[in-house]
């Protein structure tokens, strides 16, 4: 299906010519020098080229951001672990997973509240709320049905040497389309202008295990280049005679050329993933829910009959998710004159998701899914940066064109001799995006003290929705389809920001800023799924944000305290219906309120300590359900009130070994839950969803074999054990309206369980 539109060829040509232009300089450049030497010079996403740099920018920044250092991965990430937990060093953040705890699973992550990442049931408006980068260069999917990035797709942790979260909105100059509660950029290892190389090897609870390296080549001709890759699995925590497996592997490669005037960079990221996800838990026995499936003899199915963490064998129920995740993305950045650089990324993702669910314990008209989901995607950033006197003006903007493809087929073998061949319903849908932005912001420092930051940011979106479903329909079947028409629709606005940062004192600085966003509603507003020709929103979702407060850096200390107040309005939530094929759109505003706290002790040995604290309150002024009444202020579903984290070690160094050791607690209160029997949020507490973690970590990194072994450099090993207590509690749930357990389980609570105790050990070798 093609678009020709007049924005998307005109956009296509001034990408050209953009990326073409520095290309040029260039080449002229790199022949004109010839092999000139390097030095180890971040890309610009870095910001800065050394960590005191980096802290100073981040001191001086009106935003709310923090840097999540290479040795917090190392404390937070189990070994084959997700790179994703590592967020919980940031205030503000909450990260909650369902599976095996390892890089193939999923995890949902909010930050104040806004999330993006697997969600068990809806009910909260912002499903890709954050936008989540891979060295500076978008993963979201702006038109996902659910989740628009998903956190399998970077299942190797060791990949990443620093994480960069910025909070809210953002200055223009680094805010993407879905940038509404915050930026996630997953910043890799940077190649080096040394020869080296790692191993990583790690196993431990619930069969897990993993393995990874990464090679880098030093400086060749002037070049320097790495690649690195790696694979983890896990059996899963799940007990019962379910068997699900997840595993997932990865491989990165970077190249950098550095030249008097500028660097060029260009990358490739490859991830692929597959998961078998289990069935929900009733929190308390059903009538009729058995262990031989619905209306079958039996023990009562629950967490308290059967087990904390029970799951029926996957005869009678299982899902499986195979995932695969292509990036090529190149950067330049030229100084082309004193005080005048340009710097230039283009980048191309393929993405693809095959969703496969069986479920025989209470048979349904349709109890077979086949989705496929695929996405293209294409896009050019372009921004230069004007240092002028008292003034740092940066200019510039972005294209980005996507297509999605749905495919669904339903059907069920036992009704009218039903299969993949011949389904009861189909659906084949195409959305195309595209985004083109231009944006215009100002550093402006009077005196040394004062940062004022104005920004302005021009935004264009453009949906296409087109019904192929008569199309897909397989020869010699005649599935239902729904008849949602084409449309086509584009919204232009103007999103505006205003940052101020004020040195009090030396080391103690005041921050604020306003920031707007705007981003376009999931792919179910345009068409996917309805049964007839939709009214699609007429005004992007908009999130107005206020987040100010107080940054502190003296020696070892360092401090955080902000607040922040964020409305997020013309929502819509969209809710699908598997069993019927159809999204049901509820609009809503949303209002998140709350106050972070990061406060840390320590240096690179001795004792170290730090908190991260949030107090927050999310909920509705207006929730509208589609063919219902409004209900004002109801809370958010699955938003804790309280989120509290603690950590406090001790690093000491003797007999060539850099020992440590490790403890944590992270506290989380109750949250309130979803029913899907109403289409609305329910005040009813979720069941266990109050916890209290605690983790234990140990290692030691070693240069005594140095000696031994020609070329190695430093061995560590590492032990943690991640739930200390075996604390059980609940990581997601909702109020079932009987699709997945019969229509006894109506208003029953169905629930994920966050994983038992685990310990895990790792052994790494750098060469």
């Amino acid at each position: 299906m093609k678009h020709p539109t007049a924005l998307r060829c005109l956009s296509s040509a001034v990408l050209a010519s953009l990326w073409l232009v520095p290309a040029s300089i260039l080449a002229a450049t790199a022949a004109s020098d010839g092999g000139i030497d390097i030095g180890e010079v971040s890309s610009s996403t870095n910001a800065a080229g050394t960590a005191a740099a980096r802290a100073k920018a981040l001191r001086e920044s009106p935003e709310n951001q923090v840097q999540i250092t290479h040795q917090q991965i190392r404390d937070l990430v189990q070994p084959g672990g997700s790179i994703v937990t590592a967020l919980s060093a940031a205030p503000g953040v909450q990260v909650k997973g369902y599976g095996s705890g390892n890089g193939a699973s999923r995890y949902q992550i909010r930050i104040n509240g806004i999330q993006v990442g697997f969600a068990l049931a809806p009910g909260n408006p912002e499903k890709n709320g954050l936008s989540v980068l891979f060295d500076g260069v978008p993963m979201n999917n702006p038109l996902a049905q659910y989740d628009g990035w998903e956190s399998s797709e970077t299942p190797i942790s060791s990949i990443f040497s620093n994480i960069h979260v910025t909070q809210g909105p953002g200055n223009p100059d680094h805010r993407w389309y879905d940038s509404m509660g915050g930026t996630i950029n997953l910043i890799p290892v940077e190649p080096t202008a040394k020869a080296g190389a790692s191993l990583d090897l790690g196993g431990g609870s619930f069969a897990t295990y993993s393995a990874s390296t990464m090679l880098q080549t030093g400086s060749i001709n002037g070049w320097r280049s790495e690649l690195g890759g790696g694979y983890t699995r896990s059996a899963g925590f799940r007990t019962g005679p379910y068997h699900a497996p997840n595993q997932a592997e990865a491989f990165f490669a970077k190249t950098i050329k550095d030249f008097h005037g500028g660097h060029f960079s260009a990358g490739f990221f490859f991830s692929h993933t597959q998961e078998f996800r289990p069935l929900y838990i009733p929190a308390s026995p059903i009538p009729g829910v058995t262990t031989g499936g619905y209306g079958q003899p039996g023990e009562l199915l629950s967490q308290g009959t059967t087990g904390y963490y029970y799951t029926v064998p996957t005869s009678q129920y299982f899902k499986n998710d195979t995932a695969h995740m292509y990036l090529v993305y190149a950067r330049l950045m030229v100084h082309l004159a004193q005080r005048l650089s340009v710097d230039n990324t283009l980048y191309f993702r393929s993405g693809y998701r095959h969703h496969y669910r069986v479920n025989d314990y209470f048979p349904h008209t349709v109890n077979t899914e086949d989705f496929t989901g695929t996405t293209r995607t294409i896009g050019d950033r372009l921004a230069f940066h004007w240092n002028l006197p008292m003034n740092s003006v940066r200019f510039g903007g972005y294209y980005q064109h996507s297509r999605y493809e749905s495919l669904y087929y339903g059907y069920n073998p036992a009704v009218l001799a039903s299969s993949a061949s011949k389904p009861l319903f189909a659906a084949d849908y195409y959305d195309y995006w595209d985004g083109a932005t231009a944006f215009l912001q100002d550093d402006f420092h009077p005196i040394s003290a004062l940062h004022i930051t104005p920004g302005l940011q021009l935004i264009n979106y453009h949906v296409q929705f087109v019904n192929n479903s008569e199309a897909a329909i397989p020869p010699g079947s005649t599935p239902v389809t729904y008849k949602a028409g084409n449309n086509d629709n584009s919204y232009t606005k103007l999103a505006p920001s205003l940052g101020i940062n004020y040195r009090i004192l030396p080391g103690l600085h005041a921050f604020a800023i306003w920031a707007k966003n705007f981003q376009t509603a999931p792919a179910a507003a345009y068409g996917n799924y309805q049964q007839a020709t939709v009214e699609v929103p007429k005004s992007p979702t908009d999130i107005n944000s206020y987040i100010g407060g107080l940054k502190w850096h003296m020696g070892a200390w360092q401090a955080q305290l902000s607040g922040f107040h964020q409305h997020l309005g013309n929502a819509v939530i969209a809710t699908f219906l598997p069993s019927d094929l159809i999204s049901k759109l509820d609009r809503v505003s949303a209002i998140y309120n709350g106050v972070n706290l990061l406060l840390q002790y320590g240096k690179g040995l001795g004792f170290f300590a730090g908190t991260r604290d949030t107090i927050q309150h999310a909920y509705y002024p207006s929730y509208l359900p589609a063919g219902g009444s409004p209900v004002i202020d109801a809370r958010m579903p699955g938003t804790p009130t309280l989120i509290l984290g603690f950590d406090a070690g001790y690093r000491w160094y003797a007999a060539n070994t850099r020992f440590a050791v490790r403890l944590s607690d992270q506290y989380a209160s109750s949250v309130t839950t979803f029913n899907n029997n109403t289409n609305l949020p329910d005040p009813t507490r979720l069941p266990g969803s109050a916890y209290n973690i605690v983790n234990l970590g140990l290692s030691a990194d070693t240069l005594a074999f140095d000696s031994m072994i020609p070329g190695l450099k430093r061995v560590g090993v590492s032990l943690m054990i991640d739930n200390l207590l075996n604390r059980k509690y609940n990581s997601q749930g909702y109020i079932t309206s009987g699709g997945e357990y019969g229509p006894n389980s109506q208003g029953a609570i169905l629930v994920i369980p966050g994983a038992p105790r685990a310990v895990y050990a790792s052994f790494s070798a750098s060469f």
